[in-house]
């Protein structure tokens, strides 16, 4: 099922009117979010919530609902002593997120204390009952554990506190990535992804010849087993993750269809809505 892109779904560039009548057609709305955070110098920094954006508005246009403005929000925590090593990072450094100190040029990351991002999440999702939505869906563009089990753990109570109200979360990207931890940050999948959205948004000469390594410490781009203890050799990414041998719009394209389709499945059945 193709998305009617002629029907306006953000919220902000709709009319009371127009608002009320979606509402009492369907009464659910999209909350994207994600922080703006370092992902490489090729990137932009806004990778995890405009993929985030994406997504909710496709769904939107397909399923059904609205979609708030994307709140450039999230948190992360300090990294731990075994994925310090398995980064190529100093052991005894305090490193939050993908904030490494030893980046040439870094940027860095707007992360949020997991307690301010609670309370800001709360509120959002408290302004969307009181407004009459019943199904709520966070659609979460940023990976860390803390984020999401803060995001978790304000879906179970909101779904459990008030009678006929459903709060539920999921990351974008596809189930099966999801599902064998296979996400990587700033490497093949998410410069692909920002190709498909906008070449633009890409700079593949702000990084190194591809005879060089990318190391993980150097660039803040990491595979999967970089994180969970599997490094790459060197600690740096192997070719396969390496966004310089491997990205491409195209591959872009085919993971954010399978991120669509895999989410609008989950939340048709989420919410019960029929196709």
């Amino acid at each position: 099922m193709l998305e009617d892109t002629s029907r306006e779904v953000r919220i902000q560039y709709m009319r009371p009117k127009t608002l009320l009548e979606e509402l009492r057609k369907l009464p659910l709305v999209y909350l994207p979010l994600a922080p703006l955070e370092w992902h490489g110098p090729h990137l932009v920094v806004g990778v995890d919530a405009i993929n985030a954006e994406q997504t909710a508005l496709v769904l939107a246009r397909r399923i059904g609902g609205v979609v708030l403005p994307t709140l450039y929000m999230g948190t992360e925590r300090e990294r731990s002593v075994d994925v310090l090593k398995s980064l190529g990072l100093d052991q005894d450094s305090y490193v939050v997120g993908m904030d490494h100190p030893t980046i040439k040029d870094l940027y860095r990351s707007f992360y949020f204390p997991e307690e301010v991002f609670a309370i800001v999440l709360r509120s959002y999702i408290e302004q969307c009952i009181e407004h009459g939505y019943r199904h709520i869906f966070v659609v979460n563009g940023h990976g860390a554990v803390n984020h999401n089990e803060v995001i978790k753990r304000l879906c179970v109570e909101f779904s459990n506190r008030k009678e006929g109200v459903r709060v539920d979360y999921s990351i974008c990207f596809p189930k099966k990535l999801v599902d064998e931890g296979a996400i990587a940050h700033a490497a093949m999948e998410e410069t692909s992804l920002l190709m498909h959205f906008n070449r633009e948004w890409v700079d593949l000469d702000q990084l190194p010849p591809k005879s060089a390594r990318l190391g993980y410490a150097d660039y803040g781009i990491v595979d999967s087993g970089g994180f969970d203890g599997h490094p790459g050799a060197g600690h740096a990414v192997p070719d396969a993750d390496d966004p310089r041998l491997a990205s491409s719009a195209d591959i872009g394209r085919r993971i954010f269809d399978q991120s669509i389709a895999d989410l609008e499945q989950h939340v048709r059945m989420t919410f019960g809505i029929r196709g």
